[in-house]
């Protein structure tokens, strides 16, 4: 089994045909960095992905995840690298919380 995580395809999705709620103001901002994030995005090729799909399938060892397009191991890679930033910082309380069960129970 794969997990095919997609980037975004040059379809019609949010074009005539998509339904849309009136917006609300409280959301500009996020719409704003949404519009700026596709704006720097090259769709991707629907056409592409059936071959991908098909590399995938017939892998002798097919990954668990997969990312389809150019932006999803860039965006995971700058993810990660902050995770591991903030898990490294507070390491010592992770190990804090760890104990020293060993040294508790022979007293």
């Amino acid at each position: 089994m794969t997990i095919v995580e997609p980037g975004g395809f040059a379809t019609e999705w949010g074009g005539p045909s998509a339904k849309r709620a009136t917006q609300m103001s409280a959301y500009d901002g996020a719409r704003a960095a949404i519009a700026a994030f596709r704006g720097n995005n090259v769709p991707g090729d629907p056409d592409a992905t059936g071959p991908a799909i098909l590399k995938v399938v017939d892998a002798k060892d097919p990954p668990l995840r997969i990312f389809f397009g150019s932006g999803g191991l860039p965006l995971t890679r700058a993810e990660y690298a902050r995770r591991i930033e903030t898990w490294e910082k507070w390491n010592e309380v992770s190990l804090e919380a760890q104990g020293d069960l060993a040294t508790k129970q022979s007293r």
